[in-house]
């Protein structure tokens, strides 16, 4: 494989198709070469798409297949192309394309076929290629079925079957069974390789007797062994065709009086590929085998100057033309493992257990050093083994590899799960996209937006079907299928008991809305809170595009908003109409009636809809930029009475709401959207009681702030380091250059209040 026909050839064209949740699998030590043999270096690799290699066996990971998965279709190409600039757009090769709908017939049936073989390569524990295959089942729940028989009747009268290996039986058993009993006339094959001696095709001459064998062979260069005893009984014919390129493509063809019986993929005539009798093949292959009425093949492929062609002695070829072999077991000896990024934890899984000593350096985009960790600085956790890094290396961390005295490993690449995660999102259509205009076109925030932001969390509920719930109000239907999720979820909690460390001070962990339609809600909401919308993890100045690239950047883009619409001429400004408390009073009852009573299990998006609430309150407050803005006093249709309302719907009762909030078992600390929304609960608080102060009639109403705090960090369980830490300063700050200012507060200082850290201190140690 060639990273650069990946990147350059193949991705722009899967990216421009819509695909945004793209998996590469790929033998571990043919990926190592291609890092290691002084090619130009991958820029995507890790963060645009994921890697998988599965474990190496004693042949090669050989086949080629294309796989595109959709909601309601699907297509798959199997072919003889490697993932290089000769396979994908220079050799002579051959592939086939099979497309299916959502509806019964042989098509979805192979498309499952080929899905469950390249699922069954990726390990069922937590991964990036485990994430993506996730992913994209949760949005195309028909791929699961039942599997089928073997070979599939089409409506034409031919027959296709997806033939694999490793599977239960070789692929040269299976191709000789559907041939059955039926009296083989010719048998042509095409293939770069062979046996030294021709075991595989002298196999298949003796299981399937035809009358002849016909090989086209390169009389210009070829890899043809002419001295095997085999040589001399086939009838050997001049390739020719296509001049000036490699033939790369495998076709074995056997006729008989009714049918063309065509296999054709990545499996060479080599019992490597295609097994011996009654034994499966060493390497990992994939192909497809069609019968078809007699003659089709040969007017398809155009196979007449073949099966017709002038014989060409064994003397007449050129000497045997050989590639240096490739020296897999010193690749496979120098390979470190794999190394993934996730919620800033270096996650080392060794290649084996010889790494106990010597360093991990860590690499940026063009291989060089940016650090080296010993690797006694790595705890360790089974066959895993985990590091923190300083955020400061996480935009330039690319490659990694181990050393130790004069040993050096083979580079490896460093995958991103949080930039993987935060990439897969399906192409808004229809009323979706309608709803996330007002979020990206964001300069306001109304009440009305409520309703665009129940359909974003509508659409994502349904297009993750096995999720959590991410709508608060919903029916019975709505509720988890506990078979399903029970492996992948955890109470809040649960979860905060199960994790380790009690919170790491400035630590933030991954978005769990990553890659949903939600996630645009979370970019607005941060913009209206001060921080960055440009999130920090997702930006790295060494994949900027060049100076020269940019000259034609519109100035008023630069900083990555969206410029404000002028008005249309001659319109005059329209000025805000007074906001009616009651339409709020009845909207703030309606959702906090929802929690209170509500019983299906909760979401990341139901933490998103608390925060949705609270800011919207806080945005629309009386205020010098909103002199008509909702009441700021103790009042019942008053916006700290609305805030309190919603909090006491979602954290008090006999069954609080959060009670019911499901999250993902594979989170190393709190998720950052979490941690937004925990933290601008408690900077309400804060700015209650500054705007309240001082105020007699407020004195009832402000008593009971403080208890409403200490019950919300006791139910949030965040430890000290966490409200006290890097992550919940910026939230703070940005809340205090945006809000705060919009309301006239003046905070001089970002950290909580001393009772915020002692509640949880308390809470903590019991």
């Amino acid at each position: 494989m060639e990273f650069a026909a990946v990147e350059q050839i193949l991705l722009p064209q899967l990216i421009a198709s819509g695909a945004t949740n793209l998996l590469l699998l790929t033998d571990a030590r043919m990926a190592s070469l291609a890092l290691s043999d002084g090619s130009i270096l991958p820029t995507a690799l890790g963060r645009e798409y994921a890697l998988h290699s599965p474990p190496a066996a004693d042949g090669i990971f050989h086949p080629k297949i294309i796989l595109q998965i959709g909601r309601e279709n699907a297509r798959a190409f199997v072919s003889s192309a490697n993932l290089t600039a000769a396979g994908l757009a220079g050799n002579a090769e051959i592939a086939i394309e099979i497309e299916c709908k959502d509806e019964e017939g042989p098509e979805r049936t192979m498309v499952r076929s080929i899905w469950r073989y390249l699922e069954a390569l990726v390990p069922p524990h937590g991964s990036p290629a485990r994430d993506a295959l996730r992913w994209a089942r949760e949005r195309a729940a028909w791929l699961d079925g039942p599997p089928g028989p073997a070979l599939h009747q089409l409506e034409d009268g031919s027959a296709i079957a997806f033939l694999h290996a490793p599977g239960q039986a070789g692929i040269g058993d299976q191709f000789v069974s559907f041939v059955g009993g039926e009296k083989v006339q010719s048998l042509m094959i095409i293939s770069p390789y062979w046996d030294d001696d021709l075991a595989a095709l002298a196999n298949l001459s003796h299981r399937l007797a035809p009358d002849r064998i016909i090989l086209p062979i390169d009389s210009s260069g070829h890899a043809f062994p002419v001295d095997a005893p085999f040589a001399g009984k086939p009838r050997i014919v001049a390739l020719g065709w296509p001049t000036r390129r490699f033939t790369h493509a495998k076709i074995f063809l056997a006729t008989t009086a009714r049918h063309d019986h065509l296999l054709f993929g990545s499996a060479n005539c080599t019992t490597a590929a295609l097994g011996a009798p009654g034994a499966v093949g060493a390497n990992a292959e994939a192909c497809i085998y069609r019968r078809l009425p007699r003659g089709t093949a040969r007017e398809i492929l155009e196979l007449d100057r073949w099966l017709d062609g002038e014989p060409i002695s064994l003397s007449d070829l050129p000497p045997r033309t050989l590639s240096a072999p490739i020296p897999l077991k010193a690749i496979a000896a120098r390979h470190p493992g794999t190394f993934d990024l996730d919620d800033g934890m270096l996650i080392w899984c060794p290649a084996g257990p010889d790494f106990d000593r010597g360093d991990i350096e860590l690499l940026d985009n063009k291989a060089d050093l940016l650090l080296a960790l010993p690797v006694t600085s790595f705890a360790q956790s089974g066959d895993m083994r985990t590091a923190l890094l300083d955020p400061g290396l996480h935009h330039s961390l690319c490659f990694a590899r181990y050393t130790a005295g004069d040993f050096h490993s083979t580079i490896t690449h460093v995958t991103h799960r949080n930039l993987l995660r935060g990439r897969r999102r399906e192409i808004a259509t229809g009323a979706v996209a309608r709803a996330l205009a007002p979020f990206i076109q964001g300069s306001d925030f109304d009440l009305w937006m409520h309703q665009a932001f129940e359909t974003l969390a509508r659409a994502d509920f349904e297009h993750a079907t096995c999720s959590a719930p991410l709508a608060a109000a919903r029916g019975p239907s709505g509720k988890r299928d506990s078979a399903t999720e029970a492996g992948v979820s955890l109470s809040y909690e649960t979860f905060m008991q199960a994790r380790s460390g009690g919170g790491r001070a400035g630590f933030a962990a991954a978005n769990s809305l990553a890659g949903t339609h939600s996630d645009v809600v979370r970019d607005f909401l941060n913009l209206l809170s001060g921080q960055n919308p440009l999130r920090h993890e997702d930006h790295d100045s060494a994949f900027d595009e060049p100076d020269d690239e940019r000259d034609n950047v519109d100035p008023e883009e630069e900083d990555g908003g969206v410029p404000e619409r002028p008005p249309p001429p001659g319109e005059a400004p329209i000025d805000p109409a007074p906001v009616d408390a009651r339409l709020y009073e009845r909207h703030v009852l309606a959702y906090a009636e929802g929690l209170e009573a509500g019983e299906e299990l909760l979401g990341p998006g139901d933490v998103l809809r608390l925060r949705f609430w609270i800011l919207l309150l806080l945005y629309k407050a009386r205020c010098p930029e909103m002199p008509h803005g909702l009441d700021g006093s103790e009042a019942m249709l008053s916006w700290p009475r609305f805030v309190v309302r919603i909090l006491v719907g979602f954290f008090c009762g006999r069954r609080p709401a959060i009670t019911r909030l499901m999250m993902a078992r594979d989170y190393a600390g709190m998720p950052i959207d979490f941690m937004e929304c925990w933290i601008t609960i408690l900077w309400s608080f804060d700015a209650i009681e500054t705007l309240l102060a001082g105020q007699p009639k407020a004195r009832a109403f402000l008593k009971y702030i403080p208890e409403l705090r200490r019950r919300l960090i006791a139910l949030l369980g965040l430890s000290p380091n966490e409200l006290g830490g890097d992550v919940a300063v910026q939230i703070r700050r940005g809340l205090d250059r945006s809000i705060g200012q919009r309301l006239g507060l003046v905070h001089e200082r970002c950290e909580p209040p001393a009772d915020v850290a002692g509640c949880a201190g308390a809470v903590m140690t019991g």
